[in-house]
C-alpha cells in the first residue's frame, strides 16, 4: 500500500504501471482541444470541397493524405509551427508518391506476389527511419504513424483508378491546406499557442495543489515541461541579463515554483515524472542534429525499438502473405504501430489491446457507414469528421483514435467504401490479429532484458555528463553540458519507469544508486544561472 506523507503526497518505492482496465478506458484531459480538432477537420474539408466545386469528384478526398501534416503543428508556437508542418507535408508527398508507385506494381493485373515483399520492405524502412527520428527527438505521438499510414493508403489508390501523378497532386494540395490552416491564426493572435500552453499548465498546477494525487502530479509536471518548451520555441525564455522576462514567462515561472515546492516539500521516494521538476527552469532541448547523433548507441532504447521493428514488420508481412490475406501491409502497420513508440512492454501490451479493440469498433463503424452513399460531399464530410476524431484522441486514447483511423484508411484507400465490404472487413480482422500477435511475441521475446541495458546506459550517460560538468570551467561548454544533462535526466527517469514496469525486483536493487545519481545531477543544474 502507498504511504502518505505531509500535504497528502503519496509515495511509492518504485513506479507501478496503470492497471489494464484503467489503461484501456481512461482518456486523460489535455486542456482545450477543440481548436486543433476544428483545424484538422477544416484541413480535410477545404481541398475536398474545393475539388468537388471544380468537378474533380471523389478523388479530391485524396488530399486527406497531405492534411495529416496539420496534426504535427498542434501546440507549437507559430514561430516553429510553419517549418514543422511544411517539412512533414513535403515528407508526406514523397511517401505518397513512393506508396502509389509500389502499389501500382502490387495491384497490377497478374502481378507476382513478390511485389508484396517490396511493399513490406518499403514499409519497414519507412517506419524504422521514422521511429529512429521520433525516439531520438522524443516527439511522442503521433510519431511515425501517419507517414506510414500515408504510404499504405497511397499504395491502394492505383487499384481504385487514381494515377500516381494525381495522388501526388492531391496530397500536395492537402499539405498546402494543412500549412494554411495551421498558420491561419497568426495574423490575428500570434501568441495563442503560448498562452494556451501556459494557461493549461497553470490550471493543472492549481488542480494538483487542490488534490495532490499521482495523476494530478503527473498532469501538472507534463504540462509545465510542455509549456516551457513552447516558450523556448517561441523565443520568450531569455537570460536575466536581457531585461525583464515576458509576462507569460513570469506567469509560468510562478506556477512552476508553486508546483516544485509542493512536490519536494517532503521526502519523495517515488519514481515518476515529478522527479524531473525542480525549482530551476527546464532548459531548452538540445539541437535536432545533436539528438539524432547521440541516439545511435547499441545499448540505448532507440536501438531496441529499431531491432524489434526490423524483426516484427517483415515477419508480420510474410506471415500474412503466406496465409493469403488480401492486404499484408495492414499486418505490417499493426505491428509497427504497437512497437515504434517505445520499448516499455507493459505499456506496449496496453497499446496492442487498444489497437485490436479500436480496429474492431472501427470496422463496425465502417459497416454502419455502408448504409450511406459515400461519394462527393458526403464522402468529404465523413472524412473530415473522422480526421477531427483522430486529432481529438490520437494522444489521449489510442483505441478511440483507431476506431476513426480504421474506417478513414479503408474509405480513403478506395475513395469510397471497398467494393467487397464483407471480404475487406474479414481480411482486415485477420491481418490485425496477425499484426498484434507478432508484435506481442517480438515485444516479450526479442531482447527480453533490454530494459536493463537501457536503464544502465541512461544512468551512465548521466554520470558521464555530471563528471564532465563538475570539472568543466568554460562558460560555453558548461552551458552545453547543462543542456545535455537536463535531457539525459529525463531519459534516465523514463528508462527507470520502463524497467520498473517490466522487472520491479531488479529495478529495486539499483534504485538507491539511481536516485543518488539524479540528486547529484539536479544539484548541478540548480546552480544560480537565472532563467536561461
Amino acid at each position: 500500500m502507498p504511504e502518505r506523507g505531509a500535504n497528502g503526497v503519496e509515495t511509492l518505492p518504485i513506479p507501478v504501471p496503470a492497471s489494464a482496465w484503467s489503461a484501456l478506458l481512461s482518456a486523460p484531459s489535455q486542456g482545450r482541444k477543440w481548436p486543433g480538432v476544428a483545424r484538422a477537420a477544416a484541413t480535410v474539408a477545404l481541398p475536398g470541397l474545393g475539388g468537388l466545386a471544380f468537378g474533380s469528384g471523389s478523388v479530391s478526398a485524396v488530399a486527406t493524405l497531405g492534411a495529416f501534416a496539420v496534426v504535427y503543428g498542434e501546440g507549437r508556437p507559430y514561430r516553429v509551427r510553419w517549418r514543422i508542418v511544411a517539412l512533414v507535408g513535403v515528407a508526406l508527398v514523397v511517401l505518397a508518391g513512393i506508396g502509389a508507385t509500389v502499389g501500382g506494381l502490387v495491384h497490377a493485373r497478374e502481378a507476382s506476389p513478390i511485389w508484396w515483399l517490396l511493399m513490406v520492405g518499403v514499409m519497414t524502412v519507412v517506419v524504422a527511419v521514422g521511429a529512429y527520428v521520433v525516439d531520438a527527438l522524443r516527439t511522442g505521438p503521433p510519431g511515425a504513424f501517419l507517414p506510414l499510414l500515408c504510404v499504405v493508403i497511397a499504395s491502394t489508390l492505383p487499384a481504385a483508378g487514381v494515377p500516381v501523378v494525381s495522388a501526388l497532386g492531391w496530397t500536395a494540395l492537402g499539405a498546402a491546406s494543412a500549412l494554411a490552416v495551421a498558420m491561419s491564426g497568426f495574423p490575428f493572435r500570434p501568441r495563442t499557442p503560448e498562452r494556451a500552453a501556459v494557461g493549461s499548465a497553470v490550471c493543472d498546477v492549481e488542480a494538483m495543489l487542490a488534490e495532490n494525487t499521482p495523476n494530478r502530479r503527473r498532469d501538472a509536471v507534463r504540462s509545465l515541461h510542455g509549456a516551457w518548451q513552447c516558450l523556448h520555441d517561441a523565443g520568450l525564455v531569455k537570460p536575466v541579463t536581457d531585461g525583464p522576462p515576458h509576462a507569460l514567462t513570469q506567469t509560468l515561472h510562478a506556477a512552476h515554483l508553486r508546483c516544485a515546492a509542493a512536490l519536494h516539500g517532503v521526502p519523495h521516494a517515488a519514481a515518476s515524472l515529478e522527479d524531473d521538476l525542480h525549482a530551476q527552469v527546464p532548459l531548452r532541448r538540445p539541437p535536432i542534429r545533436h539528438l539524432l547523433t547521440r541516439a545511435w548507441h547499441p545499448h540505448g532504447r532507440t536501438t531496441t525499438i529499431l531491432v524489434r521493428l526490423l524483426v516484427a514488420c517483415p515477419t508480420a508481412g510474410v506471415l500474412a502473405l503466406v496465409l493469403d490475406t488480401g492486404r499484408p501491409d495492414w499486418a505490417v502497420i499493426t505491428s509497427a504501430m504497437i512497437l515504434h513508440q517505445g520499448p516499455d512492454r507493459v505499456v506496449g501490451t496496453h497499446r496492442a489491446v487498444h489497437r485490436f479493440v479500436g480496429t474492431v469498433i472501427g470496422l463496425v463503424l465502417l459497416f454502419a457507414l455502408s448504409f450511406l452513399e459515400l461519394r462527393g460531399l458526403v464522402l468529404v464530410l465523413v472524412l473530415a469528421v473522422l480526421m477531427a476524431a483522430i486529432e481529438a484522441f490520437l494522444v489521449r486514447h489510442y483505441g478511440i483514435a483507431m476506431a476513426a483511423i480504421t474506417p478513414l484508411a479503408m474509405i480513403l484507400g478506395s475513395t469510397g467504401l471497398p467494393g467487397e465490404l464483407g471480404l475487406a472487413i474479414r481480411d482486415r480482422m485477420i491481418e490485425t490479429v496477425i499484426g498484434v500477435g507478432v508484435a506481442l511475441v517480438v515485444m516479450w521475446w526479442v531482447l527480453p532484458r533490454s530494459h536493463r541495458r537501457i536503464l544502465v546506459d541512461a544512468d551512465e550517460r548521466v554520470a558521464a555528463t555530471v563528471a564532465n560538468l563538475s570539472t568543466e570551467t568554460g562558460d560555453r561548454e558548461r552551458r552545453l553540458l547543462r543542456r545535455d544533462l537536463a535531457f539525459d535526466l529525463h531519459a534516465s527517469t523514463a528508462a527507470a519507469i520502463g524497467a520498473a514496469h517490466t522487472e520491479p525486483r531488479w529495478t529495486a536493487d539499483r534504485w538507491t544508486e539511481h536516485r543518488a545519481l539524479h540528486e547529484k545531477g539536479y544539484r548541478l543544474l540548480a546552480t544560480p544561472v537565472g532563467i536561461d
